[in-house]
């Protein structure tokens, strides 16, 4: 397999660490991805005023199921081979998050909860996949999981619903500039903060990938790393930004 090919399969295997499973049905990782998938198209096509959207969504899953098994897994060999019972439970899943984000918005019929969607949506997508891709092993067993590390996850999305919440305050109130430095800014000093306590003072150390430190002797791991936690802001903000347009036009449509 092409290494690049490979490095993609490598970093998507704990996606099919299976949480729930009974009979022929199961819950796994991916199984977040597909709800996601299905709420976000449901919400695109509600947002356009798509007609027949259910009938839409249940042909876009289906429609990827089969590109994904014919492309994806059967040349590529990108990702595991599914039975079809797999492909049936994926298209039920992606109708769950349609149903889903339908069933949110006939309760929020003022609108009043649409920024904590987004916001929450936001959150937790971006640490799902960080931290899932990534992979965190502490020196405290406590702290460590299985296929997605919850102590991690939990950090960042906590992190991320936070600065979220800090720039649309601050954007309510002043320029898109300051909305985006300014809980940059805060992020930035608290994780310098804690890494250093955390390091330094108890001894708790992330050793998944490598301890190049990024600088004042902490924030030790790879280069991806590095990047990752000094600009993850932008993450946030910016898928928060995106889904915060969408869920919007949603409920004005």
């Amino acid at each position: 397999m092409n290494p690049f090919f490979q490095n993609i399969r490598d970093n998507t295997e704990w996606l099919y660490g299976v949480i729930f499973e009974y009979n022929w049905f199961y819950y796994d990782f991916w199984s977040f991805v597909h709800l996601w998938s299905g709420a976000i198209i449901f919400a695109v096509l509600s947002a356009y005023n798509v007609k027949k959207r259910w009938l839409k969504l249940l042909l876009i899953l289906g429609v990827f199921e089969v590109v994904e098994t014919l492309f994806f897994i059967a040349i590529l060999n990108l990702f595991k081979p599914e039975k079809a019972v797999d492909v049936v439970n994926d298209i039920v899943i992606g109708m769950l998050g349609g149903a889903l984000m339908y069933a949110f918005f006939r309760w929020n019929d003022t609108g009043k909860y649409t920024r904590f969607l987004a916001l929450f949506i936001s959150a937790v997508t971006v640490a799902f996949i960080w931290v899932g891709w990534y992979g965190y092993n502490y020196t405290i067993p406590f702290f460590n999981s299985p296929y997605v590390n919850w102590w991690a996850l939990s950090c960042w999305t906590i992190s991320g619903g936070t600065i979220i919440l800090l720039f649309s305050n601050f954007k309510a109130k002043g320029s898109t500039f300051f909305a985006i430095t300014f809980p940059w800014l805060i992020y930035l000093v608290l994780l310098f903060a804690v890494e250093y306590a955390a390091y330094h003072l108890l001894s708790f150390r992330e050793i998944t990938q490598g301890s190049t430190p990024l600088i004042f002797d902490i924030v030790h791991g790879s280069k991806i790393m590095h990047v990752f936690y000094v600009t993850a802001p932008l993450f946030f903000i910016g898928l928060f930004v995106l889904l915060d347009a969408l869920l919007k036009k949603y409920e004005q449509s």
